[in-house]
């Protein structure tokens, strides 16, 4: 079975811990399914290893090992549930202050103890204790900031919280606050006839925060915003068209929030060059200049450890702004005919004659050519040129920084590659799945730059049913368009993820890695992969050599019937860090 090589109950714990599944099947994206698995942390509580169980959570948390932290945050839940063991259950519940950084984390934690428990009356006295030293080891002011940028996650508040946890302050800051939260400002200033300085301090703030929740001066905001040093999450979006709440904003902002922001930036026209005849607005200038210095942060964007994967979805993202695209509603509740990509979606027909048009037009073309194919490509072109247009300096920036993250964090294996990719030209822009705002050949082109940079010996091909050897271009952009001219007319066609092995073992090719990439319905030829690979190791004397299929629309893949292999069904920011974890034998320990 796929899953006899993590049969130890702490290698499933950590590879859950991780991944958020102790199977060979990796999902990225929002889902949910291990919620439904807490098998291995029960088993090694149950075998008395509940410590050991507790000291993977705080390990894989303190070094950022995990892809995604719901999973940790539900084993830490089933540990402090751990009635059996009182030691495991104190160890538990000392490090919610360590897992929990926010109260998003918080909320998250408390909602997976209630599932545990099945609560429906009061909360007990260790889950009491364990969440009011939570609020009382921050700093007021901290604690300020949370209640106010973070009020609500999911169906919790910190109302919520205060009054079912009964949470006793530590000291005034703490008591004032909770008065706050659950009376009002009002109320809670009135109980202090004479307030203390830390106490006049977080008046200070709460009346900030309350005026910019409520005016509609967008530089009287700003003004606040800077002098309290508030976040984005203070701002209503009414404000959010401001360009001096913008340019506040992009003071104290990470690389990665200015990444992210870079779209709704463009949209307002706040990076915007101007041509001769217009005058320059200095506020924008000074946006402008704010962005452009934080995304030329070399080492800040070393230090935030910022994916290459990120910044390319967020060129992507920016470019959509300049899609001509347009969003169509039907009225109220009704579908959309095309979605805008600059809201992160595909580019895709809802109406039936349009699915038909486009795809007898892939069934005319030859080699992946066609009409259709062409005016996407035009499409893609033309975004590209508005965008380099609007700002050069930007534009350039983006992908300079881009550089900078594949130079500066991405690690190497040391293995040697082959990269087996196959796609559909006709989906040239359809969005995957986990990241709709990048398509298939994109991924593709991405991994094989990238592993072309950082590997020692990378091969690329092209399959379907047989494997075709490919040149492999140095630019990102060669890359795409190399893979381009191979594309196939239609995703239907014949598609054997086992043909990379079959060709490495007719040509005699040494490969520590085999990496098969494909945006269609895979078929099974003549032999499976995993029975391939078995007989390549055999053969070549390779016993340790991988392979990793990732079926980027696919949502369920079932291939990795031995050890060694991994299915992936999709692609986003987290995966090139598993596939790595992977590959280097680190996905099952510590």
């Amino acid at each position: 079975m796929a899953n006899e090589h993590i049969s130890n109950s702490k290698e499933r714990l950590i590879r859950f811990l991780k991944t958020g599944t102790d199977k060979s099947f990796f999902l990225p994206g929002k889902n949910k399914h291990f919620q439904y698995v807490g098998n291995a942390m029960t088993q090694m509580i149950n075998d008395g290893r509940g410590l050991e169980a507790v000291e993977c959570i705080k390990k894989v948390h303190s070094e950022k090992l995990f892809l995604k932290l719901d999973p940790m945050l539900m084993f830490l839940a089933l540990a402090c549930h751990s009635n059996n063991d009182m030691a495991v259950k104190k160890a538990a519940y000392a490090l919610v202050e360590i897992v929990c950084e926010t109260p998003v984390e918080l909320f998250k934690w408390l909602k997976q103890v209630k599932t545990c428990s099945q609560l429906t009356k009061g909360i007990g006295r260790g889950l009491r204790s364990t969440v009011s030293n939570w609020y009382n080891s921050k700093d007021p002011m901290q604690v300020a900031e949370f209640v106010t940028r973070y009020k609500n996650v999911g169906n919790w508040s910190h109302k919520d919280v205060f009054r079912l946890c009964h949470v006793k302050p530590a000291n005034d800051s703490i008591a004032f606050i909770i008065k706050v939260v659950c009376k009002g400002l009002k109320s809670a200033t009135e109980a202090y006839k004479e307030p203390s300085a830390d106490i006049q301090k977080l008046i200070t703030y709460f009346e900030a925060v309350d005026f910019v929740r409520h005016t509609e001066d967008g530089f009287a905001a700003a003004m606040k915003l800077e002098e309290m040093e508030l976040h984005k999450e203070h701002i209503p979006v009414s404000l959010l068209s401001s360009k001096e709440i913008w340019n506040s904003l992009l003071l104290n902002m990470p690389v990665g929030e200015v990444l992210s922001s870079l779209p709704a930036l463009s949209r307002r026209g706040f990076l915007t060059v101007p041509d001769g005849k217009a005058q320059e607005d200095p506020i924008v200038r000074e946006i402008c200049h704010k962005v452009l210095q934080r995304l030329k942060d070399s080492e800040a964007i070393e230090k935030e450890k910022i994916s290459p994967y990120f910044i390319y979805i967020a060129i992507r993202n920016y470019v959509h702004v300049f899609s001509e695209v347009k969003t169509y509603h039907h009225g109220k509740g009704g579908s959309r005919k095309r979605e805008n990509p600059s809201n992160n979606g595909p580019v895709s027909s809802s109406s039936p004659s349009q699915g038909k048009k486009k795809k007898r037009k892939g069934r005319k073309t030859e080699e992946g050519q066609g009409d259709a194919m062409t005016t996407e490509k035009k499409e893609e072109a033309g975004m590209t040129a508005k965008a380099r247009a609007n700002n050069p300096e930007l534009y350039d920036a983006i992908h300079d920084a881009f550089k900078v993250a594949v130079e500066k964090n991405t690690s190497t294996t040391g293995k040697s590659y082959l990269l087996a990719v196959k796609t559909a030209g006709s989906e040239f822009q359809k969005g995957i799945r986990g990241t709709p705002s990048i398509s298939a050949l994109e991924v593709m082109s991405l991994m094989a730059t990238i592993l072309k940079n950082k590997e020692r010996n990378v091969d690329l091909g092209f399959f379907t049913a047989t494997l075709s050897p490919m040149k492999f271009p140095s630019e990102l952009d060669n890359i795409i368009e190399e893979i381009y001219s191979r594309a196939v007319p239609d995703l239907t066609l014949a598609c054997d993820p086992a043909a990379p092995v079959t060709w490495a073992l007719e040509k005699k090719k040494h490969y520590d890695v085999f990496l098969v990439m494909s945006d269609g319905a895979e078929t099974l030829g003549e032999d499976s992969p995993a029975s391939k690979l078995l007989e390549y190791r055999q053969q070549m004397n390779l016993p340790d050599t991988k392979m990793v299929l990732c079926g980027l629309a696919a949502p369920k893949l079932d291939f990795a019937q031995a050890s060694g292999m991994l299915d992936i069904g999709g692609f986003d920011a987290t995966v090139p860090s598993l596939i790595h974890q992977f590959i280097t034998g680190k996905l099952d320990t510590l």
